[in-house]
């Protein structure tokens, strides 16, 4: 791999992990395991703060599905861990480690003040490294008659199977410097979803696994890329999950088992995928809603040292039956701000700006957790500086994702 294809591979998984895990977490996955060829296997102080710092996106997803109590005694273990780690490693990446025990701090005060006992299973969305805030959805347009009150009702027992296809393009400027576009190999996920319970409110239980995971050779992707994600995959098989999610759609909690002996690089992104079910799910409003009805769908995120703002806006182009066909856009916007990844010490990283837009078409059936068929394509720019050894890079990077969803 050339030193030009190094740095544009070394930026674009450092600067858009935090930016793809609001919206398409299965984009976020492919780019995480782009490490595995980018950054050099970690030592063991570096696999210690992964392991610890995998404890904080643990009691994050924790925190934002309700179980606060859990929560907090996750939010000790690690602060006492990342404390001990600090003891014994005071020359290790110094600002990263302040950065997390003060989050930390705040996290276990919070909560402490809390009583860390509020009501189970409030409505959230987890965010995989950082919990942001649930989702505010806002009805803008009812729609014309006749108006149905959207709400999904699965039954035990169903069970369902979405193919997730990924196809991802990068393009870097360097300084004064174009590199040539980046081409990623392509991805394909299955996911099998199996509904255990209903609750009387209609929360909706679940257990899910990833089935399948390849990767698709395209022309002009790198070979070197391509034979390091084809291996890295290998471990997504046989990923199982439970999760909940409300009959309106808003995510309640999902955790995937995660192996003891997996490689830390990829134990960071399969937690990714505890927001698979709950990111292709569209949250619907409480009132009843006709063909040509728009809502908004606001939240900010906090993953992987990003904060973004997410504002989504939803259409009901169709609606026949169980049958509702809706229309999307979504825009994100991250200002001025220092981006910390934790899959990548030492690598410091100044956001000037990110903006991304994206649109998408879902058909679904009330009847089932998972859309039948989908797309959803979207393109960012991002202007930032990074330093890369003793030297400080400006740099802007483009990106484009395309995504493709249908039910088997």
């Amino acid at each position: 791999m050339s030193d030009a294809e190094h740095q544009s591979c070394l930026a674009g998984q450092a600067a858009l992990t935090g930016f793809f895990s609001g919206r398409t977490g299965f984009s976020l996955l492919v780019l995480t395991l782009v490490m595995s060829l980018c950054v050099a296997r970690a030592d063991e102080k570096e696999d210690e703060y992964l392991r610890i710092y995998e404890m904080v996106q643990t009691a994050d997803t924790l925190n934002a599905s309700g179980k606060s109590a859990a929560a907090l005694e996750k939010y000790r273990t690690a602060f006492d861990a990342l404390r001990k780690f600090k003891v014994n490693h005071r020359e290790w990446n110094a600002k990263s480690v302040d950065y997390r025990l003060n989050y930390l701090r705040e996290k276990i005060t919070s909560l402490s003040g809390q009583g860390a006992n509020p009501t189970e299973g409030t409505a959230s969305s987890s965010t995989g490294s950082g919990a942001g805030t649930g989702p505010q959805v806002k009805l803008l347009e009812a729609g014309t008659d006749p108006r149905k009150a959207l709400r999904l009702h699965p039954k035990p027992g169903d069970k369902e199977t979405l193919v997730i296809a990924v196809k991802i393009g990068m393009g870097l400027k360097m300084g004064e410097t174009e590199n040539p576009p980046m081409k990623m190999p392509g991805m394909n996920l299955t996911l099998e979803l199996t509904v255990k319970d209903v609750s009387e409110r209609g929360d909706i239980s679940y257990e899910t696994q990833i089935s399948d995971a390849s990767i698709v050779d395209e022309p002009g992707a790198l070979p070197q890329l391509a034979e390091s994600m084809k291996s890295a995959t290998e471990n997504l098989k046989g990923l199982s999950g439970t999760g909940t999610m409300s009959n309106r759609g808003l995510d309640k909690g999902t955790e995937f088992k995660v192996a003891a002996d997996a490689d830390p690089q990829i134990r960071q992104a399969i937690d990714q995928m505890k927001d698979t079910v709950a990111e292709i799910s569209v949250p619907f409003p409480e009132e009843p809603l006709g063909p040509g009805a728009k809502w908004e769908v606001s939240r900010q995120i906090k993953s992987q040292g990003m904060t973004i703002d997410q504002k989504g806006t939803y259409e009901l182009a169709s609606l026949e039956g169980e049958r509702v066909n809706i229309n999307s856009t979504i825009i994100k916007h991250a200002a001025n701000q220092k981006i910390e990844n934790p899959a990548m010490p030492g690598v410091k990283v100044d956001l000037t700006s990110m903006d991304g837009k994206g649109t998408g078409k879902l058909s679904r059936d009330l009847g089932q957790l998972l859309p039948s068929t989908g797309n959803i394509d979207s393109q960012s720019e991002m202007v930032m500086g990074m330093n890369l050894g003793p030297q400080k890079q400006d740099m802007t990077l483009k990106l484009t994702v395309s995504i493709s969803l249908e039910s088997k």
